[in-house]
């Protein structure tokens, strides 16, 4: 008698211990096990390792597991008929089986999910030598079961974009954090043309300008860097330094052209996508580009304070006078537009 509770008890200790491991190995986040590793917190690496090849983890689990189940319950079964004898064989088969589902599957599951990251990394070493020792079994049942599995990104953009706002809603990611992770996600999806100021709003120079002619000019600019141009604004050449003009004037070099100030400028096709300009601000280590149209025309200019207000909200400092330079052109063009169409010559009647 005693010996049948004992082997009743280890089979359903088994089966739980098996059941919660599984458990736990599924719940556990590829993010939270790389930040172990970074840690250097005890088993990680080796947990990383299995789950970046969970199958062979699975096969080993499912292997024990169903080993503890089926021969377990079948000694159970020999060792009650020879206690009980038959009559009883079939009402103590279904009390093993009510504890096996209650004490051997859903409780050490439950156990397993919440104490998913404590569980993993302690069997974590355990659990790889196990796979290396079983390693021709796991291989042949992987092989059987290749067709049937599929390769699964660790996680979608719009899993991202979900698990900011549940971050957010727990409270464990402040609004603005979540507002800027949303947004980081739209730079791919606009072009350099949808944030660039349109040529009708650019303050530029032509390149063989006197500086002492246009002082007032200078003195009145807002932007730090002014696009030269060699004749026509479709042929920019490159971009002067307000604060240079200013330094030279201030030294009473009023007769220097806007030319000896120049610096070169990079030029980028208006359907670039923002987070490719914004690698190429940071790789060329500039902050203005020349938007260009299909035709080699300027089309605009994009800055790195525009890529970057893609994420945080319009940049306005004391001395901007407009917050959205693109919308303030368009506006303004379209009152160019009703004003000539307003005042144009029509025809007489006869």
């Amino acid at each position: 008698m005693l010996t049948l509770i004992l082997l009743i008890f280890i089979v359903i200790v088994g089966s739980g211990l098996f059941s919660g491991m599984e458990a736990a190995l599924f719940s556990v986040s590829q993010s939270r096990i790389m930040m172990f590793v970074d840690k250097k917190r005890r088993g990680a690496s080796s947990l990383l390792k299995i789950k970046n090849d969970l199958s062979k983890a699975i096969i080993v689990i499912v292997i024990f597991n169903n080993i503890t189940n089926i021969v377990g319950s079948m000694f159970v079964g020999v060792m009650a008929a020879r206690v009980f004898g038959s009559t009883w064989l079939g009402i103590i088969s279904a009390i093993i089986t009510i504890l096996i589902i209650v004490f051997g599957e859903i409780l050490p599951k439950t156990i397993g999910e919440n104490y998913s990251e404590k569980i993993s990394l302690f069997i974590a070493p355990i659990l790889l030598i196990l796979i290396r020792i079983l390693n021709p079994i796991v291989w042949l049942l992987e092989k059987l079961t290749s067709r049937f599995s599929i390769k699964r990104n660790i996680i979608s953009e719009d899993e991202l974009k979900m698990l900011s706002e549940l971050g957010h809603l727990e409270g464990s990611i402040e609004e603005d954090e979540r507002d800027i992770i949303q947004k980081v996600f739209t730079l791919n999806d606009i072009t350099a043309h949808d944030i660039m100021t349109p040529r009708i709003a650019i303050n530029s120079f032509q390149k063989d300008i006197i500086i002492g002619d246009i002082k007032s000019d200078i003195y009145d600019l807002n932007n730090s860097r002014i696009p030269v141009y060699d004749n026509s604004i479709d042929n920019i050449i490159g971009v002067c330094y307000r604060k240079h003009l200013l330094i030279a004037l201030a030294k009473d070099q009023d007769k220097r052209t806007i030319e000896s100030f120049m610096q070169g400028v990079i030029y980028v096709r208006e359907s670039i996508r923002v987070d490719d300009l914004l690698q190429l601000f940071l790789t060329r280590r500039e902050h203005i580009a020349i938007v260009k149209d299909e035709f080699d025309g300027t089309n605009g200019i994009v800055t790195l304070e525009d890529v970057l207000e893609q994420l945080v909200g319009e940049i306005v400092d004391e001395d901007d006078e407009v917050v959205d330079t693109r919308e303030h052109a368009q506006n303004e063009a379209e009152k160019s537009d009703i004003i000539v169409e307003e005042g144009e010559d029509r025809p007489e009647l006869d």
